[in-house]
């Protein structure tokens, strides 16, 4: 959170600012005056307003994973435990990116998503940026990162996607082969 002298300065330039956008209280003929100083008065709070939430910015910026799903079915699968996210071939996940500014408000900001390792973890990004779908590629690890590159704001997660046990077996033949027929003095029987 910032400084109050901070927040306190923010809010004074955003005050001075709004107050000269909208310039001096211009009456009306036949509107009561105290009515337009009102009017006007709250025309600047909520343009500063605006204009402190501007200066504040966007300072935090948070991803929250959902559940890991199957690709095809969208069962949910088990949850595994531990630092990196762990997908098995055939799954996905959906990451959401919360931004905020320094008192913990919401900010509406454009996310960037990229993947280190795009064959490992396919990236499918939401038409708002506000989230984005992981599904699993061929096995390897991937960082995913979100970031907003004006505000110089990114954090990532590290994805590791493991084979899926296993689906199929299947048998190969191998070359046709007679048999080998006993050598001379092994200890078989003659005509056995």
């Amino acid at each position: 959170m910032p400084s109050p002298d901070r927040a306190f300065e923010a809010r004074k330039t955003a005050l001075a600012a709004a107050v000269a956008l909208h310039g001096p209280v211009r009456l009306q003929p036949g509107v009561d005056q105290e009515t337009s100083i009102v009017a006007a008065e709250l025309a600047a709070r909520q343009t500063a307003d605006v204009f402190v939430a501007y200066l504040a910015g966007t300072t935090h910026l948070h991803l929250t994973p959902g559940p890991v799903v199957d690709e095809a079915t969208g069962t949910p699968a088990e949850p595994t435990e531990g630092e990196n996210m762990q997908l098995n071939t055939g799954q996905k996940v959906t990451y959401t990116a919360d931004t905020e500014d320094a008192a913990g408000y919401d900010t509406a900001e454009t996310i960037e998503w990229v993947s280190s390792e795009p064959t490992v973890a396919v990236l499918t990004v939401s038409d708002d940026t506000r989230s984005c779908t992981v599904t699993s590629g061929e096995p390897g690890s991937a960082v995913l990162t979100a970031r907003i590159t004006s505000l110089g704001l990114e954090v990532t997660e590290a994805i590791d996607v493991v084979p899926a046990g296993t689906a199929t077996i299947k048998l190969v033949a191998g070359p046709v082969e007679n048999e080998a027929a006993p050598a001379e003095g092994d200890g078989t029987p003659e005509g056995a």
